[in-house]
Parts: structure tokens; sequence; C-alpha cells
């Protein structure tokens, strides 16, 4: 997995550098193909289990929380976009609480 599709699960890049090991690989970057760094990867396998910790879990509905926070008051601008992030958002927690409390399931990718 690429930092944008952890991006899209919710992690930030504070959170790559404190929960996932080193990259296990590396990928040619296909936005600068002709000189750009690679792009690190990790196995899905091993972003899977991180993400099933109580320690990552507890890490990402404090941090849906701050989002959810700062796009309630970004929010009350009548930028639309702004409230399509803020239902994302609460979508997201609400999702993670329910599959920490046993009401929903996880899904399994393997």
């Amino acid at each position: 997995m690429t930092k944008p599709l952890l991006r899209s699960r919710g992690w930030t890049d504070s959170a790559v550098r404190d929960f996932l090991p080193e990259p296990e690989g590396l990928k040619p970057n296909p936005r600068f193909a002709a000189g750009g760094a690679p792009m690190p990867v990790w196995r899905p396998v091993t972003v899977e289990a991180v993400e099933a910790t109580p320690e990552w879990q507890d890490w990402l509905e404090r941090s849906l929380r701050r989002r959810r926070t700062t796009l309630e008051a970004l929010a009350e601008s009548d930028d639309p976009d702004f409230r399509a992030r803020l239902e994302a958002v609460r979508a997201a927690i609400e999702s993670a609480r329910e599959v920490r409390s046993g009401g929903g399931r996880a899904v399994d990718r393997t």
C-alpha cells in the first residue's frame, strides 16, 4: 500500500511514522517516472495487522474526532464541500465505533 492509499484509510504521516515498520518495498513513482524518488510501500497484511490493534483504533478514533471538530468549524461557512467532508468524517467515526463494539464487521482482505 502506498501513502496515498493509506491516507484514504485515515492514516496521516505521523501515524505512518508511529505505527508502521520501515517500508517493505519501493515502487516507481508514476507522477515523476523520469527521475522522481520511488514511493515507499507496505504489504496489505502489515497495514491490516496494525489497524486491528487497540492502539491504532484508539488513535484513529481520536484523530477522526479532531478532524470532525475542525470540519464542524469550517462547515459553519456555506461551502458545500466542507459539509460533504463533515458527513464523511461522521460516517467514518460511526463505522469505527460499530466495528470496535462488535456491531459491525471489519473487511477481510485476505
